[in-house]
């Protein structure tokens, strides 16, 4: 608790004062978007790159498409570099698909996978919206 009331102190004393308290977080929140950015990464890497787990490049979170479904599950979509292939070969420039739901502690996977980037938007999001499980 002391190192918190150090940072908060030290936000207050510069101006940047939280307008209300952090919510603790723990194995039962409910998944958000930056949630299912990690988890995808995770999920998907030994997909997109079998040989070597280093050598990928995530486009960072802000670059992501998400969907927050009426069910609750996260639909994310994340581009990728697979720098272990030469410039211009197949599987270089890839996309991650990923649908999870549930909580931290227990995300409930619909589905993921490693593909091709796309450019169509509503192609993206129908692909993140479909509700056939894995």
């Amino acid at each position: 608790m002391l190192p918190m009331l150090a940072v908060l102190a030290s936000l207050a004393v510069t101006g940047c004062a939280p307008s209300a308290p952090v919510a603790a977080r723990g194995a039962d929140t409910p998944l958000e978007p930056i949630d299912a950015f990690a988890l995808c990464k995770a999920q998907t890497l030994s997909l997109a790159s079998p040989a070597s787990l280093s050598g990928i490049s995530w486009a960072p979170f802000e670059n992501a498409v998400t969907l927050v479904r009426d069910d609750g599950a996260i639909g994310i979509y994340i581009e990728a570099t697979n720098e272990n292939r030469a410039e211009g070969s197949d599987g270089r420039d890839i996309a991650l698909f990923c649908r999870v739901g549930g909580t931290i502690g227990e995300p409930d996977w619909l589905g993921f996978g490693v593909g091709s980037r796309e450019t169509d938007r509503d192609y993206i999001l129908d692909i993140l919206s479909r509700t056939d499980q894995a």
